[in-house]
């Protein structure tokens, strides 16, 4: 599982499931600042939130990152399906709140 983030066409970090995140230049210390500072995660598969995820899953890794405000701050998630790195298939996530 892989996710890369984008702001505008520039590539600002990437996650890949248990290896170290890695971010680029400024936009990518402030995806980093930004996913530190989201005090809950929502976990779009079980749908539980909870302010100190659970570590060694990959829903709640995923989860921790999707969290994060990075759509309000102009970055785009684009997740990685197997080998094939699509052009410019973005993820939407949209939580309601009842």
């Amino acid at each position: 599982m892989r996710f890369d983030i984008y702001k505008d066409d520039r590539l600002a970090a990437t996650f890949v499931y248990g290896a170290v995140p890695r971010f680029y230049g400024r936009d990518g210390r402030e995806i980093e600042a930004l996913i530190a500072a989201t005090p809950v995660t929502y976990n779009l598969w079980t749908q539980e939130a909870h302010p100190q995820p659970p570590s060694g899953r990959a829903d709640w890794w995923a989860a921790r990152i999707i969290s994060a405000p990075l759509a309000k701050s102009g970055f785009v998630l684009r997740p990685v399906w197997g080998r094939i790195e699509p052009a410019k298939r973005r993820c939407t996530v949209v939580r309601e709140r009842m």
